[in-house]
């Protein structure tokens, strides 16, 4: 495995375990439903039950494993394979991040 894809996989799983302790934090601060769907009419038709963010946390776990396993896959010939498809895999890992903080920050108030 090369370095700099482990690299990227140590920040991606920092980045998710730093997500599943913020969910840990904030669960009680939350209401029962929260804003996600932020591209629909303003109301009723963006909120989703807060039980969405675990199902979401779970999905990043998700994602990193089959980013790896497809890194691992493709890059068994070229480094530079692995450790595009790990970049990807980190790009989607902080796009979901931050958009879980910002969930997560309109109600607690940081």
């Amino acid at each position: 495995m090369n370095k700099t894809a482990q690299q990227l996989l140590a920040v991606s799983v920092s980045l998710v375990a730093l997500m599943g302790g913020a969910l840990a934090w904030a669960w009680k601060n939350l209401p029962p439903q929260i804003p996600w769907y932020y591209s629909l009419p303003s109301g009723e038709q963006q909120l989703v039950n807060k039980s969405v963010l675990i199902w979401t946390l779970g999905g990043a776990v998700i994602l990193l494993l089959a980013t790896r396993v497809i890194a691992v896959w493709a890059g068994k010939k070229d480094d530079t394979v692995e450790v595009t498809i790990m970049v990807g895999g980190l790009t989607a890992v902080v796009l979901l991040v931050a958009t879980f903080f910002r969930v997560i920050q309109i109600f607690v108030g940081i």
